[in-house]
């Protein structure tokens, strides 16, 4: 049910808290299950492998605050970092290692983020 604010201004009532529940089932499951489309890849001539294990992803803590992305048109994010495993089939080796996949942007407790300074 949607309610007038203002003369031609409509909101969805706890719209914020439907999206800040929304990101968290995106980080506490939705990720993981995305891992789990591309657990393995294999190279052209299938000799190297390459494993992400989704389950034990880790968020880093934000380097900066909210308020100072703001003021420096940043991205307020966290790092995202993922334990993986190179394997070469022919010699039977294996490099295990944890990468960094990228910057996830965080939504704050009102259901916003701050995308290069901008909520």
């Amino acid at each position: 049910m949607l309610q007038n604010v203002n003369e031609g201004m409509y909101t969805i009532p706890g719209f914020s808290q439907i999206q800040f529940e929304g990101f968290c089932r995106f980080i506490n499951h939705g990720l993981t299950e995305e891992f789990k489309k591309f657990q393995k890849i294999e190279d052209r001539y299938q000799e190297i492998e390459f494993q992400l294990f989704a389950e034990t992803y880790q968020l880093a803590e934000p380097l900066i605050k909210e308020k100072d992305a703001m003021y420096e048109s940043l991205t307020y994010s966290s790092e995202l970092y993922v334990p993986a495993v190179l394997i070469w089939k022919t010699g039977r080796n294996m490099q295990e290692q944890t990468v960094f996949l990228g910057n996830i942007p965080i939504m704050n407790s009102f259901g916003t983020s701050i995308v290069n300074g901008i909520y």
